[in-house]
């Protein structure tokens, strides 16, 4: 009798395991039915959002952790076909147009498609040679150091996306393989793909400049960071105050169409920031908190900065300073058959003294008659030059045998004079008018 209940309880057991199986394996198959749709759609959705309104948008790329961004354009379309545009020093090993590395101009157009993984990911997924350079294992042409062989990884840089979400014209995307966030934005169809890259290089000429020493992060809590090395756009940064050894952190940008992003969110005394976006006055207010800006000394503390020196250009100024540069030019050439070259302003650690020299050129021979002066701030944005009664010995020559040198100095020491530059951060170039006869102007250039 037991062995009959036995032999019945296993029959049960063997039923219901059965059963069990089978459920399961018609829930597994239903669920993995409704993943595999939940994914197909969002290949769909995706795809339409890329090539949707011309399908063109700006990529904020990050090839590694320890290099700059860089900006590049793409437009998407239907049949499946990737326009890639770009403009840095990469592109220009590509073509063979540098063996040192300026920026250059590449557009290609190559294959791409969103593809299943884990989720939705986008696949450039057909070699682009001004693209894909990010993502080849050779050699980097033209490292700092000759000893360096990226050999095997090269940049490190990501060909395929997972597409994290999509809000607002923006697709935040992550690197399959190296899992650097990134952010791609909608631009407008019609917009040129070389144009924009080109205002993106200015953009970024205005915000840095290597002759420039250094410009300002300013917290809401009137705690600034002094930034250096902005030129390379790997900024290096301390807080005013502290030690700069000791305390200097390193952070990689990219420069935008319209201002620039650290490649992740920084904490600084406590503000978290990141993206910044250009103002009208070529300052750069922080989007993230609508409060931190990054902005640059005074023009008249740059001006007088003791580790510059300005060039005057002769064949740019107005009112008296034209006239007074063509009469020199005569006198010059009726003293001894010579010409101006420049006149240079600069602060001369060994006298102690800011000097303005001209530079006189006849043959191979360089004369030096040098003026003696002191500088004045009178403003954010106003200089007062204040000029010894004589300079050398040479000074004193050529002021007696060409009066137009002596008047050009007179007349920059007998007025208080209005400044302006070509950019807020990176003020390279600078006019200098006087205040009340603003007609009367000089450019100055680093």
């Amino acid at each position: 009798m037991k062995k009959y209940i036995n032999i019945f309880l296993l029959a049960i057991v063997a039923v219901a395991t059965l059963s069990l199986t089978s459920c399961t394996n018609e829930l597994d198959e239903i669920f993995d039915e409704d993943a595999v749709a939940r994914l197909d759609a969002a290949k769909a959705e995706y795809s339409n959002i890329l090539t949707d309104k011309g399908g063109k948008w700006q990529l904020e790329y990050f090839a590694n952790s320890n290099e700059q961004g860089y900006i590049y354009l793409m437009t998407f379309k239907n049949d499946g076909s990737v326009t890639i545009s770009g403009m840095n020093k990469w592109i220009s090993f590509v073509d063979g147009s540098s063996t040192t590395g300026s920026n250059a101009y590449g557009s290609a157009t190559s294959l791409w498609e969103v593809i299943a993984d884990n989720g939705p990911v986008l696949s450039l997924n057909s070699f682009n040679k001004y693209f894909h350079l990010f993502a080849d294992p050779e050699d980097i042409p033209s490292s700092s150091d000759e000893d360096d062989d990226e050999t095997g990884y090269g940049h490190e840089g990501d060909y395929e996306f997972d597409i994290m979400k999509y809000s607002n014209d923006t697709l935040y995307i992550s690197g399959k393989k190296h899992g650097i966030d990134m952010i791609m934005t909608r631009v407008d169809a019609n917009y040129d793909d070389q144009v924009y890259m080109n205002e993106v290089i200015a953009m970024a000429d205005s915000f840095f400049n290597a002759k420039i020493p250094y410009v300002y992060i300013n917290l809401p809590n009137d705690v600034r960071y002094i930034v250096k090395n902005g030129a390379t756009s790997i900024l290096s940064m301390y807080k005013e105050g502290e030690d700069e050894i000791s305390t200097s952190e390193s952070y990689n940008i990219i420069i935008t169409h319209d201002g620039l992003s650290f490649m992740t969110p920084i904490t600084l005394d406590g503000y978290v920031i990141q993206n910044f976006t250009r103002q009208p006055d070529g300052s750069l207010l922080c989007r993230d908190d609508q409060q931190t800006t990054m902005t640059a000394d005074d023009l008249s503390a740059v001006f007088a900065n003791k580790t510059l020196s300005w060039r005057m250009d002769v064949n740019k100024a107005g009112g008296v300073f034209a006239s007074y540069i063509t009469s020199l030019a005569q006198e010059l050439k009726d003293y001894n058959k010579s010409n101006l070259v420049y006149v240079q302003m600069n602060y001369d650690n060994t006298l102690e003294t800011y000097i303005c020299t001209f530079f006189v050129k006849k043959g191979s021979n360089t004369f030096k008659p040098t003026f003696y002066l002191t500088l004045d701030l009178v403003g954010e944005t106003q200089i007062k030059m204040n000029f010894a009664a004589e300079g050398d010995k040479a000074a004193q020559t050529y002021s007696e045998r060409c009066p137009s040198m002596k008047a050009i100095v007179d007349e920059l020491g007998s007025h208080t004079y209005n400044m302006s530059a070509n950019s807020l951060l990176a003020p390279v170039n600078m006019t200098l008018s006087q205040s009340d006869a603003p007609a009367n102007y000089s450019l100055w250039n680093l």
